[in-house]
């Protein structure tokens, strides 16, 4: 994700963390999940690859590598139509005074899928699935936003996160699994006015 040089990555670091945290209480405190013969499966593999490198941690890696991959497809994404948003916004007054709003629901079905390898060959991958369907308000800075600033200031975001657990490789759902809903709010936060790459 490429960012202005001018840039300071701590302004919006605070969403980053908040939907790592949302992520974390999504995975981490679901029984479900954590309980399932496929999240099991998975632990399994990394047991049985620590037997024969000192390079593999412990199963705990599974949850990790979720929250991270959750991280690296969301947080781009999400953060690009906000720009995108608070863009159509302040042309939409040509540069004028901004009124607070909403950006409705977006939704998104992000997937983390994990591999075997047997022998030096992967195995077909063992792939999950969720849905995150977000709300998000936003309260916009007047001074600093025109088309030719570097930067977009949001005076407050507030965000309702409702994840949902959709498909498991192995075992077949009849319906979602609602996994966890937070709400939080970030105050003063900015962003590149040009969308992440």
């Amino acid at each position: 994700m490429a960012l202005p040089s001018k840039y300071s990555s701590s302004d919006n670091n605070e969403l980053r963390e908040k939907l790592k945290w949302s992520f974390s209480c999504a995975i981490d405190k679901s029984d479900f999940l954590k309980q399932s013969k496929d999240f099991k499966a998975i632990e399994g593999w990394y047991h049985q690859a620590k037997k024969t490198s000192d390079d593999i941690s412990s199963p705990s890696l599974v949850s990790s590598e979720m929250i991270k991959e959750l991280l690296n497809h969301v947080y781009p994404h999400y953060t690009n139509i906000i720009i995108e948003k608070v863009d159509m916004n302040i042309k939409s007054t040509d540069g004028g005074m901004q009124s607070d709003f909403d950006i409705g629901i977006v939704t998104m079905r992000p997937y983390v899928e994990f591999v075997k390898i047997v022998n030096g060959e992967p195995m077909p991958a063992a792939k999950f699935t969720f849905e995150l369907d977000i709300r998000t308000h936003i309260s916009i800075f007047k001074a600093a936003n025109s088309s030719e600033s570097e930067y977009i200031e949001l005076k407050k975001l507030a965000i309702e996160l409702e994840i949902l657990l959709l498909y498991m490789p192995y075992f077949s759902l009849s319906e979602s699994i609602k996994l966890t809903t937070k709400t939080f709010e970030i105050q003063n936060i900015r962003l590149p006015h040009k969308r992440q790459k």
